[in-house]
């Protein structure tokens, strides 16, 4: 094997170099849009972003409800983390557990028509917010090509 076959061997086994830095890019511009998106809702809608990724996953769901593991792996919490949140949105009136009718052992969340009432006005606010930020990133060279890729990516998506 000759020397540049060795360094092609090599960044072969390291990965490949561009696919870290654009997921080192794009887990700091998130990060960073999550900061602004979690203080403009705290301030102005009095809920966090985990809480307001409850309640969309709660107002797509099932009429039923949602159980709280479902939940949890939804939004990307821990069973633990997601079961305090749920009872800090049914402290704040914006959600209720209702017992299962075939299993008593089974609890569902539910939103309450609070919960629907914050959840729709904080959803509309966070992707007014989104876009503001989304266009200012997009005249930031760091972020440019990222905006991008994603503004096109969510073009053909679906709303969940």
């Amino acid at each position: 094997m000759n020397e540049e076959e060795v360094d092609m061997a090599a960044d072969d086994r390291a990965g490949r170099p561009e696919e870290f830095d654009l997921w080192r890019r794009m887990t700091l511009m998130v990060g960073q849009l999550n900061q602004s998106l979690e203080r403009m809702l705290a301030s102005e809608c009095q809920i966090s972003l985990p809480e307001l990724m409850v309640l969309i996953e709660l107002r797509y769901g099932h009429e039923r409800g949602t159980r709280v593991q479902e939940l949890s792996t939804a939004v990307g919490l821990d069973q633990s983390s997601m079961s305090r949140l749920v009872t800090r949105l049914e402290n704040k009136g914006l959600t209720a557990r209702v017992s299962c009718e075939h299993d008593r052992r089974g609890v569902y969340c539910t939103l309450t028509p609070a919960g629907t009432e914050r959840g729709e006005q904080a959803e509309a606010r966070c992707r007014e917010e989104l876009s503001g930020l989304l266009d200012a990133a997009s005249f930031d060279d760091r972020w440019a090509s990222l905006v991008a890729r994603f503004r096109h990516t969510a073009a053909g998506a679906a709303t969940p």
